[in-house]
């Protein structure tokens, strides 16, 4: 499989792997994120695909300065937020309710999932890519697009209204292993 730098050589030469190797690279990452944002499959579908119609268009104007994700997520970002303002239909949740017999484990992932949901983007989104993706603070501040000591504010914020909504939802323990 080829690397970020080959991928975007490759497809700047009009190469068809180079795209491939983007959308093998990314493709995951992106409509997992767009699933969260949008909550339907077929929106995230639609907007994966006009990231990468976006991203393979402007490939040129692609500077480096931030790795090829950050600018693919950015991008992707865009395209949710835009889907979202021409459908403001109610989105269903991905989580659906726990049936009988179900563990504490996932009503604990179903809780987490709901307070989440009910969590500003910003937020939501500052706390899925810290732990959910793992991703360092300084790749997650490239993507929100702020600095990495004003994401080190922003991340602290989050975790508070998390906490706070987490104990509001009826959750006494403590939060550090919710997400």
């Amino acid at each position: 499989m080829m690397n970020d730098t080959e991928a975007i050589k490759s497809a700047l030469n009009g190469r068809e792997e180079g795209f491939r190797a983007i959308f093998a690279n990314h493709g995951d990452f992106l409509f997992t994120h767009a699933l969260r944002y949008l909550k339907n499959r077929e929106l995230s579908e639609d907007a994966v695909q006009e990231t990468f119609t976006a991203a393979f268009r402007s490939l040129a104007s692609f500077r480096g300065d931030a790795r090829l994700r950050t600018w693919l997520y950015r991008i992707l970002r865009n395209n949710c937020m835009r889907l979202l303002s021409k459908n403001p239909a109610p989105r269903q949740s991905l989580f659906e309710p726990a049936g009988e017999g179900q563990t504490d484990s996932i009503e604990c992932r179903l809780d987490v999932a709901a307070i989440l949901d009910s969590m500003p983007e910003r937020d939501r989104s500052i706390l899925l890519l810290t732990y959910w993706d793992e991703l360092p603070l300084k790749e997650v501040a490239e993507i929100l697009e702020i600095s990495e000591n004003n994401g080190k504010i922003v991340l602290f914020r989050a975790r508070k209204r998390f906490a706070d909504l987490w104990q509001r939802h009826g959750r006494k323990e403590d939060t550090t292993n919710a997400m």
